[in-house]
């Protein structure tokens, strides 16, 4: 009934997916030893930061940021970003309110 062409177990849809993510990766973010250099350089000094939930969000915005320093166009780094920022405000806001 299916076609055998597509995977069919979720074993066989990760290992197609996967296969694809590592080559369009490279592709997008260039080499994995140049990023992640970047990333721990950068992340060496967010692991500074004294409030555990802000230096993840930090972490996960340095990571946007190498990878951008090799493909500055991607749209989805800088979306990736904001994202994470808003997070950060978010958590901070949650952090001002008054429980009741």
């Amino acid at each position: 009934m299916g076609d055998s062409a597509q995977p069919q177990t979720l074993l066989e849809q990760f290992d197609a997916a996967y296969a694809n993510v590592t080559s369009d990766r490279r592709d997008v973010y260039g080499d994995p030893q140049d990023t992640y250099r970047r990333i721990s350089t950068m992340r060496s000094i967010v692991d500074e930061c004294p409030d555990a939930q802000i230096r993840e969000i930090l972490g996960m915005i340095v990571t946007k940021v190498a990878r951008l320093v090799q493909t500055p166009d991607h749209l989805d780094s800088w979306v990736d970003v904001a994202g994470y920022s808003r997070c950060g405000v978010m958590l901070l806001s949650e952090r001002q309110t008054p429980s009741q």
